[in-house]
């Protein structure tokens, strides 16, 4: 059964240098004609999503589009989707973006969890990453969201930045913590192909920090934010108790989504499907009523859930998955043995997961699954 949906806003008031999601700056007739496209695949689908429990709009920066574009889009969804069946709707944003006209349109429309990139606190780091927001502008973002009832707050931050030290990561800590959010995603820096940073990076501008320090600022992450009642449930995702994301356990639980918007993928009916990336080929298509622009392929449940799972601090319920896929894990997988043994992974109470120490070699382990996708 169909549980949530993603829709994505491929658009962004500047690009950051790490970015490689799909996204772009454009000219207003552009965004009007990608939003008049994105309604029409949701009427589309209006079957398969009346009944999600989730909601997630992200991107891009759903919050950079002009107001009357973005209320269009959130008063198709309220009408095709029962509201009261959702149990969370989120919308991703930028700490600029907010005020109090912002804040009310969504709550207008039944959004009740935010996620905002804040990513560093750092002047010259947010500068590096092409960042145009300011440590004011969260303080700010928050105390406008708080005060208007949002209950339900998310941050986005990166470690592991170019050039940055042990100390610097202190100090950003020590700013997360005072926000007090609800729930923070912690990442650190991945450089992928398309972006600025990866280009500086082939031209020898720039070095990445090492695999032990990478480390040293992980583990700095997890204890500072457990010791704050920030509690890890996923490899790079803390919330007070409560607050896990419900959308994104979506995706770690193998459950089904749809997605929908230009670059979108969703998996449903035991087949995974993509959206084109090229945002004047989707426009075109759908203007067109050519709902044929899906690429599909059969997926591997079993190894899906596996890698997905383990991405849970919690782990994977051996017997479940046992009794699912009518196999013994340890001898379909017996290359989980080795890691066993190398207490990279342990079981603890029937769930298969990884140790402290293992998570940071989940790469290793990772590998098996996909050599069989």
């Amino acid at each position: 059964m169909l549980t949530s949906l993603y829709i994505h806003i491929p658009f962004c008031s500047q690009i950051c240098t790490y970015c490689d999601f799909h996204k772009e700056m454009a000219k207003q007739s552009k965004k009007e004609k990608y939003i008049s496209a994105l309604i029409k695949e949701l009427e589309y689908h209006r079957n398969e999503i009346k009944n999600v429990k989730t909601i997630y709009i992200g991107g891009g920066t759903p919050t950079s589009l002009e107001l009357p574009l973005l209320e269009k889009l959130l008063i198709t969804i309220n009408n095709l989707i029962d509201m009261d069946n959702v149990l969370e709707f989120s919308t991703e944003s930028n700490p600029n973006d907010y005020n109090l006209e912002l804040i009310l349109l969504l709550k207008k429309y039944n959004i009740n969890r935010v996620s905002i990139g804040v990513q560093t606190f750092d002047k010259e780091q947010l500068k590096f990453l092409g960042r145009t927001h300011t440590k004011n502008d969260v303080l700010n973002a928050i105390k406008l969201l708080r005060e208007n009832d949002f209950t339900n707050i998310s941050i986005d931050m990166i470690f592991s930045l170019v050039n940055q030290t042990e100390d610097d990561l202190e100090k950003d800590l020590i700013e997360v913590l005072k926000l007090d959010a609800d729930h923070i995603s912690y990442y650190s820096l991945i450089l992928e192909e398309k972006s600025k940073l990866y280009y500086l990076l082939g031209k020898n501008k720039i070095s990445m920090n090492s695999e032990e320090l990478e480390g040293l600022m992980y583990n700095k992450v997890i204890n500072t934010l457990e010791e704050n009642s920030l509690m890890q449930y996923e490899i790079s995702n803390f919330s007070k108790p409560g607050f896990e994301s419900l959308h994104n356990k979506t995706y770690w639980l193998n459950l089904e989504y749809l997605g929908v918007g230009t670059g979108s993928h969703s998996m449903y009916q035991g087949f995974r499907y993509y959206n084109p990336t090229n945002i004047t080929k989707y426009i075109k298509m759908i203007e067109e009523d050519d709902f044929t622009f899906h690429t599909s392929y059969e997926y591997d449940s079993l190894n899906e859930e596996m890698m997905l799972g383990l991405r849970l601090i919690k782990g994977i319920n051996i017997n479940e998955i046992n009794e699912k896929y009518n196999i013994d894990i340890l001898t379909y997988f017996p290359d989980l043995n080795k890691y066993l043994d190398q207490n990279i992974i342990e079981v603890n109470n029937g769930y298969l997961r990884f140790t402290r120490d293992g998570i940071l070699l989940g790469n290793l382990v990772f590998q098996i699954f996909v050599e069989v996708l």
